[in-house]
């Protein structure tokens, strides 16, 4: 061994707790629902982004949704209390579907420092109990196929591809030749 090197100590699992939003917790999800839009559009221009009109609401979009009790976003708090990750779940009771009621998971994200330490599975399980308690038997959730990391964590969580949707311009569909 070199004189002055060390070996490195390995990292400490880092803390966290999980917890239901608050109103004091909107610019944060703001920030965290604006970060997860910039990766999937850097991945690829063609994803869907929410309207300026709705990024510029989103708190007070955020805000209605948390007043729901069909509706919970959960939180992971690092140990200085700043969420560091969220989760939107929701209650859907469509009478044209089957299964009914089913849930829904949306606007999951988690900052890249905190990633691989258990944080959205921390989340994930928080909302399974709040589904559970609504005895709610299906859960579904869309990931892009652009993201591998994050279809590879949902499937570790039991999320197991179903369908498939597919995007093209029509002007796309039109130019192609039979």
């Amino acid at each position: 061994m070199k004189t002055g090197s060390r070996m490195k100590e390995p990292e400490r699992a880092r803390k966290y707790s999980i917890r239901r939003a608050m109103p004091g917790d909107l610019p944060e999800l703001k920030r965290m629902r604006v970060a997860l839009q910039d990766l999937l559009a850097g991945r690829d221009p063609r994803v869907w982004r929410l309207s300026q009109e709705l990024t510029d609401r989103l708190e007070d979009f955020y805000a209605t949704i948390m007043e729901k009790d069909e509706n919970r976003i959960f939180v992971a708090d690092a140990p200085a209390g700043r969420p560091v990750a969220m989760l939107l779940v929701r209650v859907i009771d469509n009478p044209n579907m089957d299964p009914r009621p089913f849930g829904r998971i949306d606007d999951a994200w988690v900052d890249p420092e905190w990633r691989e330490q258990g944080v959205m599975t921390g989340l994930t399980r928080a909302a399974a109990q709040f589904l559970a308690d609504r005895r709610v038997a299906m859960v579904m959730l869309d990931w892009a196929n652009n993201n591998p990391p994050s279809g590879t964590c949902w499937q570790k969580l039991g999320f197991e591809p179903l369908m498939t949707m597919g995007f093209a311009s029509p002007t796309e569909i039109l130019s192609r030749k039979e």
